[in-house]
Parts: structure tokens; sequence; C-alpha cells
């Protein structure tokens, strides 16, 4: 007897925003896994999703400020968890595969969902989420999401 293996989907863009429009669909949770505030600014991870090879993040942006957001990056990456004094820190950039709004600019609230391809790190590394605003004033706000927020993904 043969165990049988399933080839490892690939999913096109299309279907991708159908999975994500179906996440977006859903209300957003009343407790995020995680939220960071600073400077009027919030960001929760409401939700993470796993379809496949496919890890889903589902995160809402809020400006609690009366001035506009404009967005200059989001970047996301990996890198160490604790950085001392005389040792080189590693980061790690990391592109999404697939976000369901490329938005540039928001007033109040923004939600998106942003999808990569399966990846893991160790226990001594976090993925940083960095929110940069394209003025002088450089409004920015992280957030750190340890791997065990990771691997307790949801499926749908």
């Amino acid at each position: 007897m043969q165990p049988i293996e399933f080839d490892k989907m690939v999913f096109s863009n299309l279907e991708l925003r159908k999975f994500a429009m179906d996440i977006i669909q859903k209300k957003s949770e009343k407790n995020p896994i995680r939220e960071e505030k600073n400077l009027g600014l919030s960001v929760q991870l409401n939700n993470v999703y796993v379809i496949s090879d496919y890890i889903f993040l589902d995160m809402t942006f809020k400006n609690n400020s009366n001035l506009s957001y404009d967005i200059e990056a989001l970047k996301f990456s990996v890198e160490d968890k604790k950085i001392h004094k005389a040792t080189n820190n590693q980061s790690i950039e990391m592109t999404p595969l697939f976000q369901l709004n490329p938005q540039k600019h928001f007033r109040k609230n923004f939600r998106n969902i942003y999808v990569f391809k399966k990846f893991t790190y160790p226990n001594s590394k976090v993925m940083m989420i960095r929110l940069i605003e394209e003025q002088l004033s450089g409004r920015t706000i992280e957030m750190r999401i340890n791997y065990s927020d990771i691997l307790k993904a949801d499926t749908f």
C-alpha cells in the first residue's frame, strides 16, 4: 500500500481575493490576538488563518487623531527578539504575496488582509510589523508577533 500524498495547492490571485473577502465579511473579533497603541494610532492583529501553504493576517489600523494618515510603507520582517549591545541584529524582510486593499491613505479605520507563503521562524525571533507615515512627523507604530500566535492560526 502507498500513502496518498496530495500536491501542495497553489492559488491564483483571484482565489486568494475570494478567501480574503470571506475573512473580511466575518466580523472582526472583539478580542484581537495582539494590539499596539502609540501617537493616536492603534494596530490590531484580529486573527491569523491558514489555508494549505498560505498564511492570512487579518489586521485593523485605527487613527484616533483628526489628522489623516498617509501610508509611506507597511513593512513585515522577522527580527531577533532580544538585541544585545555588541551583537549584530539580523532582520529578514518579508513581502506579502497578496493584499486585499493596497491603500495609501486612511482617515479613521482601515482593515486589510495580508497573505504570505508559509513561513517559520525560531522562538528567539519575532515578526515585526511597522506602519510608517509619509510626513515629516513620521508617526510610526510597531507590532511584535510571536511565533506561537502564528501556530495558533485558524482554518476556514
